[in-house]
């Protein structure tokens, strides 16, 4: 925890470091709520919809059932893709060239996308081990009386990337998680909100991922769990 005491002077007026000693505690508190929440989010099956956004218009949604194996394992069921058209049907002698210009594009587009959503799991998804050596050298910070705890880790997956993951410290149970980090030079965010099941454990109801450099947005919504 030396980063607690070495970042203090850039902590903003109404934000407190907290102690090592009860950061400590805090941490493990969360780190284990944070295992049992995964355990009982892998006995549901639920509904995964994906929006992909072009300069701010829909251009392709997908609909999954996900559940997880005995094993573990993530497995996805495809329910159902719903693609816009381009509107634009070219005639005349050069119609050729110009759809093979369009189907280019749409078919790099089509990878930046799957790099971008890469990107995001590196940080929901991580290597064994990583999150608990990134929380011990984590800035953990609590705003006033609020009961909210944000613990800020940096150089997560990317060097110059800040993941802020918000938690209730009544309840251990996560409110949001922001991460800033980069691909090809530009900037990401990625913004978790979470819901929780009735009596149940918190789940990720909606993730947003943009990459404004290159105009492209991507929602995730996961809703209808059922044991």
């Amino acid at each position: 925890m030396k980063a607690l005491l070495r970042n203090l002077k850039f902590v903003p007026p109404l934000l407190c470091l907290i102690t090592t000693a009860v950061a400590q505690q805090q941490l493990a508190s969360l780190t284990s709520g944070m295992a049992a929440n995964a355990r009982q989010l892998k006995e549901y099956t639920f509904k995964q919809r994906t929006e992909m956004y072009y300069k701010g218009e829909m251009k392709n949604s997908k609909l999954d059932e996900v559940h997880y194996s005995s094993n573990g394992e993530r497995m996805i069921v495809p329910l159902g893709e719903q693609k816009s058209e381009s509107g634009f049907h070219p005639r005349g002698p050069a119609h050729r060239l110009i759809a093979k210009k369009i189907e280019n594009k749409q078919a790099d587009k089509k990878q930046y996308v799957e790099r971008l959503m890469f990107l995001t799991s590196r940080y929901l998804s991580p290597e064994t081990g990583k999150m608990q050596n990134a929380l011990a050298v984590a800035d953990v910070t609590r705003s006033g009386a609020s009961p909210l705890i944000r613990i800020h880790l940096r150089d997560f997956v990317k060097r110059g990337d800040m993941m802020t993951m918000t938690f209730d410290s009544t309840t251990n149970r996560p409110i949001k998680t922001e991460i800033e980090t980069s691909m090809d030079d530009g900037p990401v965010s990625i913004v978790l909100t979470f819901d929780q099941l009735h009596q149940g454990p918190s789940y990720p109801g909606k993730t947003v991922v943009k990459a404004d450099a290159e105009e492209v947005e991507v929602r995730v919504f996961t809703y209808d769990h059922r044991m």
